[in-house]
């Protein structure tokens, strides 16, 4: 590769209103910054109805505004979950990450959050999601692992 070509590969781009320049191998930031997970997960529930709060809880009108928007019906829209999502990351690297940071201050037991929440790390908002969710977004294809 040439130094003009490896340059051009470096340029910053702007993602989510952030700029991006190259891929690390350190902790994705809201893996282990709560304020940041919040924040990016509030965004996403504003800008791409990530839900419901509750997926245990029965929400009609959260599955059918989703059904309505994949113009399909209600079962169809409720098998599209984060964790099927081509975008949920439950690889072993950040899945490390995210208990790393459920016990910053080791008052949790990380491994019943992740089990009880199933766990994921959205790759394309930035924070982490659980299996049971879903949003405008979804992709099919996944989990990466």
């Amino acid at each position: 590769m040439s130094s003009v070509e490896h340059s051009d590969s470096l340029k910053p781009k702007l993602f989510l209103e952030k700029t991006v320049t190259t891929l690390v191998e350190s902790c994705p930031t809201a893996t282990v910054d709560i304020e940041e997970n919040i924040k990016n997960r509030n965004w996403t529930i504003d800008k791409f109805k990530y839900g419901p709060l509750n997926p245990d809880y029965p929400d009609p009108g959260f599955w059918e505004a989703k059904a309505d928007m994949w113009n399909t019906d209600i079962d169809h829209a409720m098998s599209a979950r984060c964790g099927n999502c081509a975008a949920f990351d439950q690889s072993p690297r950040v899945l490390e990450c995210i208990m790393e940071g459920i016990n910053e201050n080791r008052a949790a037991h990380p491994e019943d959050v992740m089990e009880l929440a199933d766990l994921g790390y959205c790759q394309l908002f930035k924070f982490k999601c659980a299996a049971k969710r879903s949003c405008d977004a979804w992709v099919h294809g996944g989990p990466i692992q």
